[in-house]
């Protein structure tokens, strides 16, 4: 189904304004809501393509007038918005523009009600849900927009930029991955007593994944694991909730020490801006030195596997093994933090980043015996 947006252009130059303090009462705001009467209201799955390309002209135009209008245009918005209760279309167009434009507390948790009432027939949960990771980065508390995922299970949602199909399962985990991991755990929590069994098995799931006191004690005293069907959940639920004995040889020889392991940890970047620089400076160095030595494609992977992470821990063998070998009790709660703030976008990379950190910490819940209390031995 194709998806109406409005332009790239208008959201860039509306994110430079500054629009707090600007009343919503204006000439200007009066004819945005007219012009928004008149542009929505439409539900897309009873249009054919003409109409939607129509609508795609009218939509444009709307979302311009709205740039012209400045810091006025982007206050009538947030302020059309908080009125809103009923046309989904408009509260999700909105909240995308508002996203872009103003990142105050007040107009964040705007977005996230208007957000929760999301009609996925009329709206595309991709752009839902790299907007719910976008206000879970931004401290907002998104539980009810990841369980809104999970009653949605059969979906595939396609993420164009990264060419990524992802589950509701897999698109829930970004939302509660990237979130303060009680909140998340919590809410999952609240959702094992679900009506619907697949949601109850969704959050078991996930909530195996927080890793986190609260989740520990909820899943040790929970006996619905036996109502989980899929195998890859029991096993997941199993893997964190049942000690499994380590084998010494997988961790004498530790090639980098805590020390190095949590450094390199605190220094790996998370915004696209961080990215470019790491990307400049090491990135640069480390790709001319296989070009120097004209290393083949294997070389460079293995080059990879036992080097100090430059831009996630993915893929890279030494480390993480040096990781589980190394890091304390103490040290647990950093990498699942710094496994939540991997999650900074919807990507196959970030994907990557969350299972290599997940790994190192069940190689730390096993070799430390971690919440032994909780776990099955």
């Amino acid at each position: 189904m194709r998806r109406i947006v409005f332009g790239v252009a208008v959201v860039s130059a509306i994110s430079v304004m500054t629009a707090r303090g600007v009343a919503a009462a204006s000439p200007a705001c009066d004819a945005i809501r007219a012009q928004k009467a008149k542009v929505y209201g439409y539900h897309l799955p009873e249009m054919n393509e003409q109409q939607i390309e129509a609508k795609s002209r009218d939509l444009d135009a709307f979302w311009k007038q709205v740039q012209t209008a400045g810091p006025e245009g982007v206050s009538c918005v947030r302020g059309l918005l908080a009125e809103e209760k009923t046309d989904h279309v408009f509260q999700f167009d909105a909240s995308q523009m508002l996203f872009a434009a103003d990142k105050s507390p007040e107009t964040l948790k705007l977005i996230r009600e208007a957000l929760v009432q999301t009609d996925f027939q009329e709206s595309d949960p991709a752009n839902y849900l790299e907007l719910a990771v976008g206000l879970s980065q931004a401290g907002v508390n998104v539980s009810a927009l990841g369980a809104k995922l999970l009653l949605y299970p059969n979906a595939t949602i396609h993420i164009s930029e990264h060419s990524l199909d992802l589950d509701s399962d897999t698109a829930a985990l970004f939302v509660f991955g990237s979130m303060d991991p009680v909140q998340a755990s919590n809410a999952l929590i609240e959702l094992l007593k679900a009506g619907e069994p697949f949601v109850r098995s969704a959050a078991a799931h996930l909530l195996a994944e927080e890793m986190t006191d609260e989740g520990f004690r909820a899943l040790s005293k929970w006996s619905g694991l036996y109502e989980v069907e899929e195998e890859f959940r029991r096993n997941d639920i199993t893997a964190v909730m049942k000690y499994k004995a380590p084998n010494p040889a997988d961790y004498g020889h530790a090639k980098f020490t805590r020390e190095q392991v949590l450094e390199t940890i605190a220094g790996l970047p998370h915004t696209r801006k961080e990215f470019d620089q790491v990307m400049a400076t090491k990135g640069a160095a480390f790709d001319k030195q296989m070009r120097d030595t004209k290393a083949t494609q294997q070389q460079i992977a293995e080059a990879v596997a036992e080097s100090l992470p430059i831009y996630g821990v993915a893929d890279h063998s030494a480390f993480l093994t040096s990781a589980m070998a190394t890091l304390q009790e103490g040290d647990f709660a950093t990498i699942r933090e710094a496994r939540r703030k991997a999650l900074y976008n919807v990507s196959d990379e970030s994907f990557s980043e969350y299972l290599a950190y997940t790994q190192i910490m069940i190689g730390m819940l096993n070799r430390l015996d971690l919440y032994q209390e909780y776990r099955s031995h």
